[in-house]
């Protein structure tokens, strides 16, 4: 969670298990803009998901075998995500906001 959004509303940060967490970004790692499916998501969930990544811009959403971000470029295995997707997406949302 964000630090501001800690000393905002007076919550304690928490952390999802080893087990839930996304795979650490490498940092001379780029994802290839080649042969990559664009998606097109559901307009609901493009706007939640722009919403819950702000201040931070999605710039292509792209198919790929894991749930990533780099440099605007958000990977998604699918349009449609189950549950434990769903929780990787919200562990890498946080992990991006952490950063700023």
């Amino acid at each position: 969670m964000n630090p501001s959004y800690v000393a905002i509303f007076s919550v304690q940060s928490l952390e999802l298990n080893q087990h839930y967490r996304t795979a650490p970004d490498i940092s001379g790692e780029q994802m290839p803009n080649t042969q990559q499916e664009t998606l097109t998501l559901p307009l609901q969930f493009h706007q939640d998901l722009e919403k819950a990544f702000a201040p931070l811009v999605i710039t292509q959403i792209v198919k790929a075998a894991s749930i990533s971000w780099q440099q605007g470029c958000l990977a998604l295995p699918s349009e449609k995500l189950n549950s434990e997707q769903k929780k990787q997406l919200w562990s890498l949302i946080g992990e991006q906001l952490d950063k700023l």
